[in-house]
């Protein structure tokens, strides 16, 4: 049985214990990559991609064909994180985006210097911010279907792309120039 050839999806839809435990190995670095650069925190990450994965084993029946089967698993694994994102703010309305993201930073563990330079550039950009600029730089996903996956416009995910990559622009260059002096 191929990785995600018709068999397999079969297979995964009938809940085939190993079709499962195959998708999982196959997918979960990638899916958790994406979920921790959002959300800064590898135990919220960790507790996402499991939501991300039964939520793929309950819906695998809703996957058509049209796509990649990695970009739906994707589509799903952001859009529970965008959606843990807006209940937890709903949960605690009294506070700010500051305290949230000082709550997710907790326990960030950085283990190669270039991902350590990223991950400090994309902490002055907002949980929404880094999602949106995961997903164009990153994933490659255009305006348009970032506007779908958010509920907002084209425009707005243009906005927050200009206006998050402008402050890691000043905060590199802050931090270039210290470093000169």
């Amino acid at each position: 049985m191929d990785w995600c050839d018709e068999q397999f999806l079969e297979s995964l839809a009938l809940g085939d214990k190993d079709a499962r435990e195959q998708c999982y190995h196959f997918l979960a670095p990638q899916l958790y990559t994406a979920i921790v650069k959002i959300c800064q925190s590898h135990e919220v990450a960790q507790d996402l991609l499991h939501d991300t994965f039964i939520i793929i084993f309950e819906n695998i029946h809703s996957y058509r064909e049209q796509g990649l089967f990695v970009a739906w698993a994707k589509r799903i694994a952001f859009n529970t994180t965008i959606s843990f994102f807006r209940t937890m703010k709903k949960k605690a309305n009294y506070c700010d985006d500051e305290v949230v993201e000082q709550v997710l930073e907790l326990n960030i563990e950085k283990s190669i210097d270039d991902l350590k330079v990223i991950d400090e550039l994309f902490s002055v950009c907002g949980y929404e911010e880094r999602a949106v600029i995961w997903l164009y730089i990153v994933e490659q996903y255009s305006h348009k279907e970032i506007a779908e996956l958010t509920n907002k416009s084209p425009s707005y995910s243009k906005s927050i792309v200009s206006r998050g990559l402008k402050k890691i622009r000043i905060v590199s260059q802050e931090k270039s120039n210290a470093r000169v002096k």
